[in-house]
């Protein structure tokens, strides 16, 4: 049995963000460029955030900067190729400006080197508006950087 102290190491918070739009194009997890619905049927799984390995998420939203106009569903989801909701299940886009939704399943660790993908989907008609950010912080499991002198 081991005898611990309290850690006096620490590492900063890294940030990272990915923003799109309806009419924004990607190639998505099979190669084929896709749009962030406006096409409807173009429903697409991108890889929108690299995480190193050992990433740990600790937190993150997504948030609607325009609101997704259009179709009559317009979601999106957030997560790795293992879950494609790991951190989000399918959220509306359709929200107003400056909703902002909390993203779950932190703490999750990225040790197999997982990257953040985000899933849209649409029904019925084509967006013709919407802008969003997503938003996700996290740490390196084991990492110091900082060390408190006291």
């Amino acid at each position: 049995m081991a005898l611990k102290q309290a850690t006096r190491g620490a590492q900063p918070v890294m940030s990272a963000e990915f923003d799109f739009s309806f009419n924004d194009t990607m190639k998505d997890v099979n190669g084929v460029t896709k749009t962030f619905g406006s096409v409807y049927t173009d429903a697409g799984v991108f890889e929108v955030i690299n995480l190193p390995l050992g990433a740990v998420v600790i937190g993150g939203d997504l948030i609607v900067e325009e609101q997704g106009v259009g179709p009559t569903a317009y979601t999106a989801a957030v997560g790795t190729s293992g879950s494609a909701s790991a951190f989000l299940a399918a959220t509306t886009l359709l929200s107003a400006a400056g909703t902002r939704v909390a993203l779950t399943g932190l703490g999750l660790a990225a040790t197999d080197g997982k990257n953040v993908r985000v899933t849209i989907a649409s029904t019925v008609a084509n967006a013709t508006a919407g802008k969003f950010r997503l938003r996700l912080e996290y740490v390196i499991d084991g990492r110091v950087t900082e060390v408190n002198p006291n």
